[in-house]
């Protein structure tokens, strides 16, 4: 067995919550040190209002929000759902949610009826916290909720100056007195704090848990190596989705340990984030492949003075090393450097620096090993592969999950004895501890940073009516930097497929049915195909490899039309 550990010493690793690691009731409960706590610096500004959250603030309104949960009997041990996108109310909702311990799963806001009931549902959720705007599909899932959500447990995360609800309370009117967050020591650390959902290969998204000291221990080992700030100077861009673990622990809970200011946007709009780029002089920027290719052919980027723009960091999907060197062509001033992770590593397990990307060969690698994570390269047969060559990455450490909520069948297929995570992704180590990912395991597909899982898809396929038989694959759009959900599907016997005009009609019926179910990341806009059969091995597994060559051709002949 060989086992790489980091070259970085194993920082001090805290025994905390992680509320009381951010915000310590006396010294020595963290160890962030003072001028990183101080109250008075402004933590996070809207990009599109300038509103700013000071520090202080957010303490203080996350304790009284603590407070306002409790009157309402959601309590320590539960679980909430929070369905909005990025804003400043959803940072002061979760802070106070961790300072109640209230463990937190926060759902795709593109999901619709059935996926928001399902994680809801899966994740054992009591009460939900909801953005106005989406409303319609909270109501429409609500009936599907095994544990009905009484009115007083659905709290809207509208604005300050928003009408009241005639329903709901918003968070502002539950800012009661402040009280005292719950305390967390010893072995109650490995409690739940986070309840993000994961597309495995097989069947619906799956619940990872992660724990305070999952959360606390990734943020000790990334302050070691993540690019270095400076609180009166810097500035970090935040764009993505709070709902997805890079952008909930990079965007939210990283830069509380730094000190240094974020500014929110609630998605990637181009031109808003080009004028917030050039309004507050942001220097350091979290991104995913198809937002550097929008920005490496932007026609507005040249309207905006973006140049005090000097870091970015691009993660959730590989990128590769021609494109890193186009964009910094273009943006000189701007340097890219990649990471990787995933959702059950708490996010990173590999991190690097611009200045450490000293030679074009480095462009497409995602760093180097975090310090606490031991990684093993293990071939097909199970064994660790010789130094130099490409094996699928297995992990172990303190920020590692220790497992999917209630899913013991996923759990015995993803850990191996000794605790090793098997993640799926295959990757190379360069002599001087440089990692590349080359490939993967599992079959998920990744459609700008969004997992996809095929057999989702294809299990919903065989509902529709005209559907016998369907195998989806992932397909690459080099133009996009990103993988294309694609269907090949068996029609039941009778179904006009003749000719050129009946296949069309018919792939455009069942691509906007599957459209009405599914969040729009799951959209088939690689295409679908009649084909007479899906190719399958012996055992009755579908032979997705052949399918993703047929693909491959097909799509350069004849690129999709939905993209």
């Amino acid at each position: 067995m060989t086992i790489y550990t980091s070259d970085v010493p194993v920082p001090f690793l805290p025994k905390v919550g992680t509320f009381t690691y951010f915000f310590p009731e006396k010294e020595g409960d963290s160890p962030l040190p003072a001028d990183v706590r101080d109250p008075n610096i402004v933590s996070f500004i809207d990009g599109l209002t300038g509103r700013e959250l000071k520090r202080g603030e957010l303490e203080d309104g996350a304790l009284r929000f603590a407070t306002g949960l409790r009157s309402l009997g959601i309590s320590r041990g539960q679980t909430t759902c929070l369905f909005a996108p990025n804003s400043l109310e959803w940072i002061i909702a979760v802070l106070g949610f961790q300072a109640a311990g209230v463990c937190v799963s926060p759902p795709n806001v593109t999901y619709v009826r059935g996926e928001l009931a399902h994680q809801y549902n899966n994740a054992g959720c009591s009460s939900f916290a909801v953005a106005p705007a989406l409303l319609p599909a909270f109501e429409e899932a609500r009936s599907l909720f095994k544990t009905p959500v009484p009115d007083d447990r659905v709290i809207l995360l509208a604005p300050p100056d928003a009408p009241p609800h005639p329903k709901y309370k918003s968070l502002y009117q539950l800012l009661l007195a402040r009280g005292k967050p719950e305390w967390f020591e010893g072995e109650e650390v490995h409690q739940p704090i986070w309840r993000c959902y994961s597309s495995g290969t097989t069947g619906l998204p799956k619940g990872v848990n992660s724990t305070h000291y999952n959360v606390t221990s990734q943020l000790q080992a990334a302050k070691t190596m993540y690019t270095k700030l400076d609180p009166k100077v810097d500035k970090t861009l935040a764009f993505l989705p709070f709902f997805h673990m890079y952008g909930l622990c990079f965007a939210v809970h990283q830069p509380l340990t730094s000190g240094v200011p974020v500014v929110v946007f609630p998605r990637f709009d181009e031109e808003p984030v080009l004028r917030g780029i050039e309004k507050y002089r942001i220097s350091y920027a979290m991104v995913v492949p198809p937002v550097v290719l929008i920005l490496l052919h932007s026609k507005l980027a040249d309207k905006y003075d973006i140049t005090s723009l000097r870091s970015m960091n691009c993660g959730a999907a590989p990128l590769s090393g021609e494109l890193v060197d186009a964009f910094e062509q273009r943006y000189p001033h701007a340097k890219i450097v990649q990471g990787w992770g995933m959702t059950e590593t708490t996010v990173a397990a590999t991190l690097g620096t611009a200045d450490q990307i000293t030679t074009k060969e480095l462009q497409n690698a995602v760093g180097r090993l975090m310090p606490t994570f031991e990684l093993r390269l293990v071939g097909e047969d199970g064994v660790d592969v010789p130094r130099g060559e490409r094996g699928e990455i297995w992990l172990r450490g303190p920020a590692m999950t220790p497992g999917y909520h209630e899913n013991p069948e996923a759990n015995e297929k993803s850990f191996a004895p000794g605790g090793w995570f098997k993640t799926g992704d295959v990757g190379t180590r360069s002599e001087d501890g440089w990692y590349r990912i080359v490939d993967r395991v599992k079959e998920l597909i990744k459609y700008k940073g969004f997992q996809v899982a095929p057999a989702e898809l294809e299990a919903l396929l065989l509902q529709h009516p005209d559907v016998v038989d369907a195998g989806v694959v992932g397909v690459e759009i080099e133009s996009l930097a990103t993988e294309l959900p694609r269907a090949y599907i068996v029609v039941k016997p009778g179904t006009p497929v003749a000719t050129t005009a009946e296949r069309e009609r018919l792939t455009t019926g069942i691509y906007d049915w599957v459209k009405a179910r599914v969040a729009t990341h799951k959209n088939l806009r690689g295409g679908i195909v009649v084909v007479d059969v899906i190719p399958k091995s012996p055992s009755g597994k579908i032979l997705r490899k052949d399918l993703r060559v047929r693909a491959a051709q097909e799509v350069k002949e004849n690129p999709p039309a939905r993209l």
